[in-house]
């Protein structure tokens, strides 16, 4: 072990410690960077997204695996979009073209498709959650910028400091709510986009972590056949079951 390193790091972090304590809990300058950022990105009519991902997945006996994984966005606001999900455990696709949403196993041979596709990417995202358990990392991305962005739920925020991610200078904020300790990366130069973001879940006690870096192409050309699906013969067409949280939802309302 490297004793200087490891003191190195320890003041470092005991620095960032003690300038946080110093200050309020949530700094102004954290939420407008959030608001910003919602700004940039809700600003963006149409982009392609990929991104690396790292997940850590916590076995019964308490030990953490990480699930590495990729991602792609292809977006043309307000009703296109295609997403591509491969990770080491699964492959998954999903299109949306404003009228017909249809979610895609290609490793398994299936497809399904949204009866009620809502009339916005949000709204669809999350009714896919909610409703179906279909959950895609950076999903929340569409939240900010909109009326729905959870900036009341932070109880923490603060400027950790400078960094640089693929030769670009960004500025790395952290933040925490009820459930979540959290962490992003944004742009320093031109839109504060996000080249990085992190997660750890403080509702399981082995606290895992979820982060992803991104690469933006804003502004992409993207054709409109980009958001449909066309199965070919031997995909097969199978019915949606709604996830647990739906079911429990729906056991809460009828009591």
């Amino acid at each position: 072990m490297n004793l200087k390193c490891c003191a190195a790091t320890a003041i470092m972090l005991s620095s960032i410690s003690y300038a946080h304590a110093a200050e309020q809990l949530v700094e102004p300058a954290a939420v407008a960077a959030l608001e910003q950022m919602g700004q940039a990105l809700s600003g963006l009519e149409s982009f392609h997204l990929s991104a690396e991902t790292e997940m850590e997945v916590v076995l019964d006996s308490d030990q953490k695996l990480t699930i590495g994984g990729k991602i792609m966005y292809d977006v043309r606001r307000p009703d296109g979009l295609r997403v591509a999900l491969d990770t080491d455990v699964l492959q998954r696709e999903f299109y949306y073209d404003g009228q017909t949403a249809i979610y895609v196993s290609p490793d398994q041979g299936y497809y399904a498709v949204i009866p009620e596709a809502p009339d916005s990417i949000h709204e669809l995202l999350e009714l896919a959650s909610q409703k179906y358990g279909l959950n895609f990392p950076a999903a929340d991305l569409f939240i900010w910028g909109t009326e729905h962005e959870p900036v009341d739920q932070i109880t923490e925020g603060f400027l950790v400091g400078p960094a640089t991610i693929a030769g670009q200078s960004v500025n790395h904020w952290a933040y925490r709510t009820e459930s979540q300790d959290w962490e992003v990366w944004l742009q320093a130069e031109g839109d504060p986009l996000p080249l990085r973001i992190s997660y750890v879940d403080r509702t399981d006690p082995a606290l895992p972590r979820f982060s992803a870096t991104y690469e933006w192409t804003p502004e992409a050309t993207i054709d409109a056949d980009s958001f449909a699906y066309m199965p070919s013969d031997d995909m097969q067409l199978i019915e949606f079951a709604q996830s647990d949280l739906a079911a429990t939802a729906n056991e809460g309302e009828d009591e």
